[in-house]
């Protein structure tokens, strides 16, 4: 043990003014200066956050909460929102999609009584069986498929998916249908919804606000 000094002001000897001893408070432990012992509270690796904790990621795409707000977020979203013009194309490659079977239907229509006004049996058959068809495929890509990924056949092409604008995750099959059914009315009442992420903040249209959902490019 170290002997206390004898005068105020003395230090013990070999021990230089402004130098702790061995094991004192104030003095750092071996390795980089102001880093905490193992174990020690407040010691978090670099650029990790606690398990828990704000701004820890939970899976790709998901929030940080830290990040730079932009476009109406406090928060930066899980990639950048979807333009216009992207979204519109990705619309008509699902029309598309749903457009080949009604058009075959009819063709076969066609084929089979060579003229539509006066469509027998077989053709009002093949014609009907065009439509749906048309819808399942409809279902099955805006529905099924878009629930569960995120992604219709015209997102995926263009690399868009349907996140949740509070979480930056899936919406699920329930809040995507309900999307789809707000579309389909929305669409009907006024065609304004169509154009409405022109001008709003987070380019978002009416059945996007209606189940708190955005798109963004992947």
């Amino acid at each position: 043990m170290t002997t206390p000094p004898d005068q105020p002001g003395q230090f013990p000897p070999g021990q230089q003014p402004g130098q702790f001893p061995p094991g004192q408070p104030g003095q750092y432990p071996p390795g980089r200066p102001g880093q905490l012992p193992p174990g020690q509270p407040g010691q978090v690796p670099y650029g990790q956050f606690p398990p828990g904790q704000p701004g820890q990621y939970s899976g790709p795409g998901a929030y940080n909460p830290y990040g730079q707000g932009a476009d109406g977020f406090s928060y930066a979203p899980p990639g950048r929102l979807a333009d216009w013009p992207i979204r519109v194309g990705a619309s008509l490659l699902d029309s598309l999609l749903t457009l080949i079977p009604s058009v075959a239907g009819v063709i076969a229509a066609l084929a089979i009584n060579g003229n539509r006004d006066e469509l027998g049996a077989a053709g009002g058959v093949a014609m009907v069986g065009g439509f749906l068809l048309a819808f399942l495929v409809w279902v099955w890509n805006r529905i099924i498929t878009q629930g569960r990924t995120g992604q219709s056949f015209g997102k995926k092409i263009t690399g868009l998916r349907i996140v949740d604008q509070t979480t930056g995750q899936l919406i699920g099959f329930g809040r995507n249908l309900g999307r789809e059914v707000c579309a389909q009315i929305f669409n009907q009442l006024c065609f304004l919804n169509v154009l409405w992420p022109l001008w709003d903040d987070k380019q978002q249209t009416w059945h996007d606000k209606a189940v708190n959902d955005i798109v963004i490019r992947t």
